[in-house]
Parts: structure tokens; C-alpha cells; sequence
């Protein structure tokens, strides 16, 4: 009886284990791609601010002020909300599809060929 409780902790040692992975893991997915996409808007906003105040005046004399900064606002906000769910979706369906063809594959190795 001590030897079936001794593999009973050690397969939920590695049942702990795997489920700590894998909450690593989805919390690594979560942040990777917003932290990507708040440097991209930092870097697009340093670029967009470097751009107009370079312009010469005649770009502000033509452009209104709520334009430049509607545009600023609306492309930052762009890059720090909408854009990370988009690739947290693209590579949720990347890695859900590879992983589909890898069950297909290994099930019924006649597909691979």
C-alpha cells in the first residue's frame, strides 16, 4: 500500500507541475505580445511626434490641431488595445491548428505522406 501512495504523489507531483507550466506558459502568452505592442506604440509615438514637430509651418497653419491630435490618439490607442488581442488570436489559432495536425498526424501517419 506505500508504494501506491508513493506513485500517487509522485503522478500528482508531475500533475502540479504540468499544471504550473502551463500557467506560466498563458501568462507569458498573455503579456508577451502586449508588452511587444506598447514598446511598438512608444517607438510609433516618439516617430509621430519627431515627424510633426519637424513640419514646417505651413502644415500647421493648414492642419487643425484636434486632426494631428485626433491621429495621435487614435493610433496609440490602436497599438496599445486592439493589436494584442489580434495576435493573442492569431497564435491561439496558429498553435490550436499545429496541434491538430500533429494529433491528425501522429493518429494516422498515412496523412503525413
Amino acid at each position: 500500500n506505500n508504494t501506491d501512495s508513493g506513485s500517487r504523489d509522485f503522478y500528482l507531483g508531475i500533475y502540479g507541475a504540468l499544471g504550473i507550466g502551463q500557467a506560466v506558459v498563458a501568462l507569458g502568452e498573455d503579456l508577451a505580445p502586449r508588452l511587444g505592442c506598447c514598446y511598438a506604440s512608444i517607438v510609433m509615438h516618439q516617430m509621430m511626434l519627431r515627424g510633426v514637430l519637424r513640419s514646417p509651418m505651413l502644415f500647421f497653419d493648414t492642419t487643425p490641431l484636434g486632426r494631428i491630435l485626433g491621429r495621435f490618439a487614435r493610433d496609440v490607442e490602436v497599438m496599445d488595445s486592439v493589436l494584442p488581442w489580434g495576435i493573442s488570436d492569431g497564435v491561439y489559432c496558429l498553435f490550436e491548428v499545429l496541434g491538430t495536425l500533429v494529433v491528425i498526424s501522429y493518429t494516422t501517419p498515412i496523412f503525413v505522406s
